[in-house]
């Protein structure tokens, strides 16, 4: 049996009683916390041009976008949802894949969920297969994809919202195999365009592409039906090679890796690899009561690949804010806190945040230095150490290994509603914010998932 039918198998066999307990529970927080990103990203400009695009070209209302009143195509409602969940850099991270996951799996789950009047347990099964998936496939072309410019949440995200939304469907192990080959064909994502609005349009494209995968390939749609192995299929276009394929495909179902230190929730609203400086900067602030007249320059040591990554060292909007180590740096140690109101565009142009971003300068220390690194440790999951030289002759320093919100240092459930009481407070009265938190929280009890949609809306 090849990988692709592996993939296959493993998407229309696995049993509800397959599925540990704690996995269940972990879905359930990861799809509450991007469930609240996706309805405060509603609210965000770059939201906006799509979803007035999407009105534009009309569509069948088949499906809620979150936080808006807007009903729309199943393929087009999980490209926006896709696109609000990931708008505000506040989704969360698979360490493995490495990827934002569930921003590419919960629309997927919402758009048919609501349409097909699915049970909330389907969806939460369904995104196990998707997380599953794209935790498996991500590291059989790790760590090549990645450099090579790669965005893993639009292509490895491709593959797994395909898997997910066929599970939805019910389709069978050849009308998957089906699907996979066509996703093959739709996935695509540059980390070029990280710090503009098309990085978090990556989500959205990858949801946008499960949905229609499936649904073609229910319809008949045809495809390579061994894409991931063949000789131009997923492996051998996005890695370099299928050496790795089968050995990560043949663990699904057998190992869980949403039950390990896989998925990353986070407490900044920024790029995944600024959340240990962020990290760094707030406890050394902190510590030592530092103000900015007081530093002569920060030295922030990071993994190779996080320069070229978050590469914005001039932002000028808070987009750009958001993919940039000295704006992080530098606001972090000014507020020493990094919430939704330190990433609006007068927040960057602040002079005082200026004035100090200059004196911040990210180097590659030697052992985290390609030569060092290279294949051996994913740059999300490499430690970040920051040294600041103060111009009374001090100097202060610390190191971060793993950040709160880590697999290894996970946010408690109370941190977790915190953050969704305040993604989503800023769309919905705390009225519906209960609801929905009740609502999430016993997601695999809840008969119809429109019921969940109807929440949504706003």
């Amino acid at each position: 049996m090849g990988a692709t039918d592996t993939v296959a198998q493993f998407v229309t066999n696995l049993k509800a009683s397959d599925i540990p307990p704690e996995a269940l529970r972990r879905a359930r927080t990861a799809l509450l916390d991007c469930i609240g990103c996706a309805v405060a990203g509603a609210k965000y400009s770059s939201s906006g041009l799509l979803l007035d695009f999407i009105r534009d070209c009309g569509g069948a209302p088949q499906a809620v976008v979150m936080g808006t009143n807007l009903r729309t195509s199943l393929p087009d409602a999980a490209l926006a949802n896709g696109m609000l969940s990931s708008a505000l850099l506040y989704e969360d991270t698979c360490l493995i894949m490495p990827g934002h996951a569930t921003a590419t799996l919960l629309p997927v789950l919402l758009a048919l969920g609501e349409a097909r009047h699915l049970p909330g347990q389907a969806l939460l099964e369904a995104y196990i297969v998707g997380f599953e998936l794209e935790a498996s496939l991500g590291p059989a072309i790790a760590p090549d994809h990645y450099e090579r410019g790669w965005h893993a949440t639009a292509t490895v995200g491709t593959m797994g919202a395909t898997a997910a939304a066929c599970r939805l469907l019910g389709l069978d192990a050849e009308r998957v195999r089906m699907a996979l080959g066509i996703a093959t064909s739709l996935a695509a994502g540059s980390r070029q365009n990280f710090g503009a609005m098309m990085q978090a349009f990556h989500s959205g494209v990858a949801a946008r592409n499960g949905v229609t995968a499936a649904l073609l390939a229910q319809r008949g749609f045809t495809a390579d039906p061994a894409i991931l192995e063949s000789r131009m299929g997923f492996c051998n276009l996005f890695g370099v090679g299928t050496e790795k394929l089968d050995a990560a495909m043949n663990a699904l179902g057998r190992e869980f890796a949403l039950l390990g230190p896989n998925l990353y929730l986070k407490l900044y609203p920024c790029g995944f690899p600024l959340q240990r400086p962020i990290d760094c900067a707030i406890e050394l602030a902190s510590a030592h009561d530092l103000k900015p007249d007081d530093i002569e320059e920060i030295r922030c040591g990071v993994h190779y690949l996080i320069p070229e990554t978050v590469f914005h060292v001039n932002p000028q909007t808070g987009l750009q804010g958001r993919t940039s180590i000295p704006y992080c740096v530098a606001r972090a140690i000014i507020d020493r806190r990094m919430g939704l109101a330190q990433f609006t565009d007068e927040k960057v142009q602040d002079p005082a945040v200026r004035a100090l971003m200059p004196r911040v300068k990210t180097v590659v220390p030697p052992e985290l230095s390609r030569e060092a690194l290279r294949g051996k440790v994913n740059a999300i999951a490499a430690p970040a150490v920051m040294e600041i030289r103060l111009r009374d002759g001090r100097t202060v320093s610390t190191r971060v290994e793993q950040f709160r919100g880590a697999g290894e240092r996970p946010l408690s459930q109370d941190e977790v509603v915190a953050k969704f009481r305040e993604c989503a407070g800023s769309v919905f009265g705390a009225p519906r914010v209960e609801q929905l938190l009740a609502m999430i929280g016993d997601l695999g009890a809840v008969a119809d998932s429109a019921d969940l949609a109807a929440l949504l809306a706003a």
